[in-house]
C-alpha cells in the first residue's frame, strides 16, 4: 500500500523535526525521524497490525499507531500516527496519515477537518 500524508501531517512532521533538533540535537532528530519512517513502513505492510488501534470514537475508520509500540526502548517515542485507509479512483487502497500528534495532544480537536478528502494530498 502507498502511504500519503495530508498537509497537516507534513506540517506536524516538520514541527517535530524542528523541535527535536532544537531540544535534543540533530543526531537525536535523525534517530526519531528514522523511527517515524519505520512506523510508516510498517503501516504500509499492514495497516491493521496488532500494535494499531481502532479510533472510531474520533471519526469512523480512523486508526492510530503509537510510535512507542514499535520503538526498541519503552517510552522512546511520544507521538502517535493517526490514519485511515482510503480507496483510490482505481479501486486500490492507500493509507492516509491524517496527523502525527504528541501523546499529550487532544486528537479530536485536531482531526476535525483532517479526514475530509480535500485535505488529502496526491501521492
Amino acid at each position: 500500500m502507498i502511504v500519503r500524508l495530508t498537509r497537516d501531517a507534513e506540517q506536524d512532521l516538520s514541527e517535530i523535526a524542528r523541535y527535536t533538533v532544537a531540544t535534543f540535537g540533530p543526531e537525536q532528530a535523525m534517530r526519531y525521524a528514522a523511527l517515524i519512517e519505520h512506523g510508516l513502513a510498517l503501516l504500509a505492510q499492514d495497516p491493521l497490525r496488532p500494535a494499531s488501534r481502532r479510533r472510531d470514537e474520533l471519526r469512523p475508520g480512523v486508526r492510530s499507531l503509537h510510535l512507542s509500540r514499535i520503538a526498541a526502548r519503552r517510552h522512546a517515542a511520544a507521538h502517535i500516527l493517526y490514519y485511515h485507509i482510503a480507496e483510490t479512483a482505481d479501486g486500490a487502497q492507500d493509507i492516509v496519515i491524517l496527523r502525527v500528534l504528541h501523546e499529550r495532544m487532544e486528537p479530536l480537536r485536531r482531526l476535525v477537518d483532517a479526514t475530509s478528502p480535500e485535505k488529502d494530498q496526491s501521492p
